[in-house]
């Protein structure tokens, strides 16, 4: 079976525990936690049962998932908001019928007067339990009250219900952070001996130290990934001078995001030489604002104010941290929804290289194909996956020689919709040399992918001279 872990921790966090490997929570983001919900409510719910601290919900197609927190279920104004209602409402369900089967039980084990039975209510009054009754309210969860009871959480969440945010990303909810995380662990494991010892029948369902504790292992490798080789035509202009002069004038701002996202480095300066390459945060008669070009409208309207989350890394490697902020309009500022919340403005240059880099990260993280999560930024996070089938995504996902998909964004929303040679506009400013040859390097996740690219354009060009 798959165990899924859910945790809150500035956020909904999603691990998948796999107790045979050393690194035995493997972080899930982006399309996998999309997928990962999507599952859950395409299938019934088999079991649910309450243990110390935790409470484990089982599916019918082999997913276990443990939630270690009633925060997971509070609205954290994001598109998950929805499925953990939804899952809500399956519980819910779930509960009511194994209550009316309890019920129904208690009935025919007992010699009960059948008239007086008959005057019984035909919807049994079904008593839920503590758990039930905070998973429905969407407020709290038991999950041994006396544990959670012992760990100081701070909610900072708006009042407004509003529903907004795109994207499966979390609302930033702020725990104590004076309580390290062995401090925690500590408590959790206090918590736990005193809920065993007030409940005898709970000691074989205890949860062992790897199961409690986060994976803050320093001895992650970065697996060696993919290498693969692409071969195709592209203008070169490079010659002009733009890339010089972009890299020059942003690179002090530009290299620590490149880093921290764990971004392919030439690469993204050669998108960002597509979109402006100056170190002016104006807004054009487009709508754009600054180096990255970000499309206003499209982070802070009245409908949304996006929030993003992005996995931070290190040296090549996951973290397990998350850059976690709203995108907000300089001009807007005074938006009640932006209360006490933690935001990026769009005008602000150090913060417009941030956001643009975290938006490339997360179309990376969603596509995995870097030529996908480049054009992606040009049309939308959403467009790629909205117009063709998951079959197709997953194809494209693993097959970098295949650009098939440049031509199903203009047969779906039509031959205007964003640039349709944004892709080879950002490539002709990708510096390959005289033999038209360039190494790719970025992240998915934990894996590195390493692509061999070479312009036919300039090699053939070479082989001519």
């Amino acid at each position: 079976m798959n165990r899924i872990i859910v945790r809150e921790d500035n956020g909904r966090k999603y691990y998948l525990y796999d107790p045979s490997k050393e690194i035995k929570h493997l972080p899930l983001v982006g399309q996998q936690i999309e997928n990962l919900l999507t599952n859950i409510l395409q299938s019934d719910i088999k079991e649910i049962t309450e243990k110390p601290n935790i409470m484990e919900l089982t599916f019918n197609n082999d997913i276990i998932m443990r939630i270690y927190s009633p925060l997971v279920f509070e609205d954290h104004f994001d598109l998950q908001d929805s499925y953990f209602r939804r899952l809500a409402r399956k519980m819910k369900l779930f509960l009511e019928k194994e209550s009316l089967k309890t019920n129904k039980n208690r009935i025919n084990n007992k010699k009960v007067n059948r008239a007086k039975n008959k005057q019984m209510p035909k919807k049994a009054i079904v008593s839920f339990s503590s758990v039930l009754t905070a998973c429905v309210m969407a407020i709290n969860l038991s999950m041994a009250k006396q544990a959670l009871e012992k760990i100081t959480i701070n909610n900072d969440k708006p009042k407004s219900s509003a529903e907004y945010i795109v994207e499966d990303q979390s609302r930033k909810i702020i725990h104590n952070n004076s309580i390290s995380e062995e401090e925690l662990l500590a408590k959790w494991k206090l918590a736990q001996a005193e809920y065993q010892a007030s409940n005898p029948k709970a000691q074989d369902m205890s949860i062992t130290d790897n199961e409690i504790a986060y994976d803050t292992s320093n001895e992650k490798q970065t697996t060696k990934g993919e290498e693969v080789s692409v071969e195709f035509a592209f203008d070169d202009a490079t010659a002009n001078g733009k890339l010089e002069q972009t890299i020059a004038n942003c690179s002090p701002y530009l290299n620590k995001w490149i880093e921290r996202y764990g971004l392919p480095k030439d690469l993204t300066y050669a998108l960002v030489c597509q979109e402006y390459g100056r170190l002016d945060c104006t807004i054009n008669s487009g709508g754009a604002c600054g180096p990255m070009q970000l499309q206003v409208e499209a982070f802070h309207n009245d409908n949304a104010i996006e929030y993003l989350q992005v996995p931070v890394y290190e040296n090549g490697k996951l973290t397990g941290e998350y850059d976690e902020f709203y995108v907000a309009d300089e001009r807007k500022l005074d938006d009640p929804r932006l209360v006490g919340q933690n935001y990026l403005v769009m005008q602000n240059l150090e913060n417009n290289f941030q956001i643009g880099c975290a938006q490339l990260r997360r179309c990376i993280d969603k596509y995995k194909n870097i030529f996908l999560a480049v054009d992606a930024y040009n049309k939308g996070l959403y467009a790629m996956s909205s117009a063709c089938s998951e079959e197709e995504l997953a194809h494209y996902e693993n097959d970098f020689n295949d650009f098939s998909w440049t031509s199903i964004i203009p047969s779906v929303y039509g031959e205007n919709y964003g640039d349709k040679n944004y892709l080879w506009n950002v490539l002709r400013f990708l510096d390959t040399g005289t033999r038209g040859e360039a190494d790719i390097k970025y992240y998915y996740n934990d894996e590195l992918i390493s692509i061999d690219l070479t312009n036919t354009n300039v090699y053939n060009n070479d082989l001519v001279r």
